[in-house]
Formats: structure tokens, C-alpha cells, sequence
């Protein structure tokens, strides 16, 4: 899946992390590469390896590794069937995409059993870059997602054009994860691709409504009220 780097990520990796790890701090670019890599997922516990590279699991699967070279860094993770390499030179230490590639994975049924069983309630929001209005959404959702007080998984639509989908993210500076493609056969079978954007509501361990098409801040809210109740 191509990724978009979003300037929205570049934001510095929490201190008890670099206190965990000092030689974190030894990277070239540090806080541009420990920001992408705290925006694709949170690191387990970071090592350093005999080629003087440094690499992580994450909690949620996949792995990061970091190669440092005289003047910069290489960021190079695989998780959920997106490999994902980044180059970080200085002295401007902005981000440029070496290679984005997807294959079988992303968003799996397996996934939304794990997050049908983890959260209580929450909300499913399926774009496609194909589809003008779910990239206006996205960019407008980024605005007041953490007012909504309730878990939002963002998927891409699983036949999208990832070149596309990587530029679209790349001009609204949108976060990483966006890209992360929906494959459940679960949420396909509930109607999840019949149109993009469409959004999916669960709670207490089930699907509950899928709504397609634009909704827009007040419109969501009223849903979440409506199909989720007061949260």
C-alpha cells in the first residue's frame, strides 16, 4: 500500500521511549524518523543490531527497522501487508518515499474480531481516493476525531489505486494509517464496499448500521448518538 507521509506524524517519539532507548537519540533526523515510526504504530522495545541499525516489533504486529548512515536515516517497516521505506537526509531532514508496496493483508477479519472484543463501541470509516467526497471527509474528520470520544478505525478501500491513494494523502497531510486496507470478508458482507465513503458502527461485539455517503461532523455525532447511544 503506498503511504503518505503526513507532516502530521513528524512529531517527536514520547521521552520515556528515548530514556528507554538513549541510542535513539543517536539517529540522524531523530525526531522526523521516530515521529513516522510513532505513526505507524507503537515499538515493543527497540534494539540495536550488529549492523548498527536499530529495530522494533510493534504491539500490533509488523516490525520497524532503522539504518543510520553518516548523514542519514533509512526507515524501512512491514506490518499488515504494507512495506514501507523512508529516507530521512540532512540538513532538512524531510521525509522521501524509497518504496511502498502492498500485498495480501491490511484489515483482516481477525482484526475486526480483535476490535469488535477490545472496544465497547465504535466506528468504521471505509474511503476510497477514487471517491472525491471520503477524501474531503478525511481531511475534515482529522479536524474533531478526538472530540468524538469514541474509537475511529479509518480503512482504505482494498481496490484502490495506491499511487492515488498515497497522493491524496500526501496533499491534505493526513496520517499513515489511513492507508491501511480493508480485506475482512465481515465487513464486505455487511455492505461495507458497496460505496465509498461508508460508515460502519458496532457495538457490544456487533455490527450494527452502515451508512454510506458524506456525513459531516454534526450529521456523525447525531448518528453515533442514534446507533451507539449517549457516549
Amino acid at each position: 500500500m503506498k503511504i503518505i507521509i503526513a507532516l502530521s506524524f513528524l512529531i517527536s517519539m514520547p521521552i520515556f521511549a528515548q530514556k528507554k532507548a538513549p541510542f535513539l537519540n543517536k539517529l540522524r533526523c531523530t525526531n522526523s524518523v521516530l515521529g513516522a515510526v510513532s505513526s505507524l504504530g507503537e515499538p515493543k522495545e527497540w534494539k540495536k543490531n550488529l549492523d548498527a541499525s536499530v529495530s522494533s516489533d510493534f504491539e500490533g504486529g509488523g516490525s520497524v527497522t532503522i539504518d543510520v548512515e553518516k548523514s542519514k536515516s533509512t526507515l524501512t517497516s512491514n506490518q499488515n501487508g504494507l512495506l514501507l521505506k523512508l529516507d530521512f537526509s540532512e540538513p532538512d531532514c524531510k521525509m522521501k518515499v524509497l518504496k511502498i508496496s502492498s500485498s495480501s493483508g491490511g484489515f483482516l477479519d481477525r482484526d475486526l474480531d480483535q476490535l469488535l472484543k477490545k472496544e465497547k463501541r465504535g466506528v468504521i470509516y471505509l474511503w476510497s481516493p477514487h471517491m472525491s467526497l471520503s477524501v474531503y471527509e478525511l481531511v475534515e474528520m482529522k479536524k474533531y476525531l478526538s472530540s468524538l470520544k469514541i474509537p475511529v478505525t479509518i480503512l482504505l478501500d482494498l481496490n484502490a489505486d495506491i499511487d492515488f491513494a498515497n497522493k491524496s494523502l500526501q496533499k491534505y497531510d493526513l496520517p499513515l494509517e489511513y492507508l491501511k486496507r480493508m480485506n475482512s470478508r465481515k465487513l464486505e458482507n455487511f455492505g461495507a464496499t458497496i460505496h465509498y465513503p461508508s460508515t460502519i458502527f458496532y457495538k457490544d461485539g456487533e455490527l450494527v448500521k452502515r451508512v454510506p455517503g458524506f456525513n459531516g461532523k454534526k450529521s456523525l455525532q447525531d448518528l453515533i448518538k442514534r446507533y451507539l447511544g449517549e457516549i
